[in-house]
Formats: C-alpha cells, structure tokens, sequence
C-alpha cells in the first residue's frame, strides 16, 4: 500500500477560540485585508469584534466586504489589488465558504503575475501566496482545511478550484460559537454540503487509510446531530460535532477529492447562481 498524505494547516478549534485571532494573526505581520460578506457578519457583530481584537495585537487592518456567494474570479482580483494598494501583510477572511475561497484566492494573486485562470488551468504554477488566516461562520464547506478555492469565471459561468498548497491556511479559528447565527435554510444547505464532502472523499478512487478513518468519523457526526441542531439551535455538543465534521470535510477533499455529486453542482452553481 502507498499513499501520501500532506496537509500543512493549524487548526484551532473551540468556543471562544475567536478570542485567539489577534495573537494567532501577529505570526504573520501588522496589517490584515479582512475578506468578508456584505451584510452578515456585520449584523451579527462579529467583524467589528475581529477588528477590535486585531487592534488589540497592534494589527491593523483593511476590510474588503464586496464577495459575493460563488464568488468571481474578477472580485479576488479586486480584492487583490486592494492587498497590493494597501501594503497588507495577510488576509483574513471571515465567513462562509464564499469569503474563504476569495480570501485564498485574493492572497494568492496578489503574490502571482497574470490572470487567475492561468493558475486554475495550470497554465502557470506557483507556491507564493500571502498568509492566510480564516474564520469559518458555516459549518459546510471545510474550506478552513484544505488548499482549494473555488471561483466562477463571469465571462462564462465555468465554475472550477484553484489548487495549491500555497493557499492552505497558515492558521484556521474554528469557534462553533460562530456558527449559530446561520439561518436554518442555510444550516440545512451547508451541513449537506459537509455531509456530501466526507462521502465523497470515501467513495473516491483515491481515497486511502487516512482520509477513510477521517471520513467515516465525520458522516457520523453529521448523521447523529446535523437534524438534532437544526431543530435546537441551543444544542452546544451538537454544533461542535457538525463543525468539526465540515473541517474533517474540507481535509479529506484535499487529499481524496470529491466525486460526480460535486461534478455535477459546479455547473449548476457557476451558470445559475444557486446555492451550492
């Protein structure tokens, strides 16, 4: 039997652990362009508590909040040149799956020549991006845990990942605590996305020992609790059972892939606009 298994990200997981952000962004410099959505983590308060903790390490930061859900490729450029414009020393992003593939994406061009398509078509290679910190608020993608960052390409609606171990987070802030304000609906969407990332990556022809054990440990957790929290928000051990399930998600993807499921709702998304 051979395999290999590589994945370089440090994950800090629990309640509270948001707490953690600016001693953990420090690492890497002093200012930050924090990646994020246009309205939610906003109404919830938590970018203004992320920014007021990052001033608390001395970190300043810049705020881009223009991605979008399946996010273009032409938004990680602008958020690209606003790292450049700025002199930002890492990104930060802050949300759902969305914002943490623009975040890997935005750090990655802003260290690259070209047109992101070049490197998602491996046109051109390259392990240089700036350090990324994220902070998931779904429980779905696992994009917290692996080197992918899925864009859409407006020009023609073909949906498809860059890959790279440049882009795998330096650090990732899992708090579960952060993913309570998720609207059922959502919670619904991302817990089967989560759900259908570890089957995947099981029934993938390259899976191996490490990403089978990985997954079937996350299909129970799913399994046992995703319909126990959606019908008690309150349910504290349940929360971070999914969400740990969604980062063992998005690691074992890295390694084993995803399947026809995921082949077949990436043109649907990238050409329709739907939730994914």
């Amino acid at each position: 039997m051979n395999f290999n298994y590589y994945l370089p990200v440090n994950l800090i997981f629990g309640c509270g652990v948001i707490e953690t952000a600016g001693n953990v962004a420090k690492k890497y410099g002093s200012k930050a362009l924090v990646v994020t959505g246009k309205a939610s983590t906003k109404k919830t308060g938590l970018l203004d508590k992320i920014i007021t903790i990052l001033k608390k390490s001395e970190i300043s930061s810049v705020v881009f909040d223009e991605v979008e859900p399946n996010p273009l490729t032409t938004t990680a450029h602008k958020a690209a040149e606003i790292i450049k414009a700025q002199n930002c020393d890492m990104v930060i992003g802050v949300g759902g799956g969305s914002i943490m593939d623009c975040a890997k994406a935005a750090a990655f061009i802003a260290c690259n020549d070209g047109d992101i398509n070049e490197y998602i078509f491996n046109k051109k290679t390259s392990e240089k991006a700036l350090p990324v910190i994220l902070i998931p608020t779904t429980c779905g993608t696992g994009s917290e845990g692996n080197g992918f960052a899925v864009l859409t390409n407006p020009e023609n609606g073909d949906k498809k990942s860059l890959r790279c171990n440049a882009i795998v987070p330096k650090s990732s802030i899992i708090d579960p605590d952060c993913m309570k304000t998720m609207p059922k609906h959502i919670l619904a969407s991302v817990g089967f996305d989560a759900l259908c990332h570890n089957i995947e990556a099981y029934t993938s022809k390259i899976a191996q020992p490490f990403t089978d054990i990985l997954s079937l440990y996350a299909i129970k957790l799913i399994s046992d609790d995703l319909v126990n929290v959606y019908n008690d928000p309150e349910y504290a051990e349940g929360w971070n059972n999914i969400t740990l399930a969604s980062t063992i998600g998005g690691m074992v993807i890295n390694t084993a892939g995803v399947t026809l499921a995921h082949g077949m709702e990436h043109p649907v998304s990238g050409l329709k606009n739907v939730v994914h």
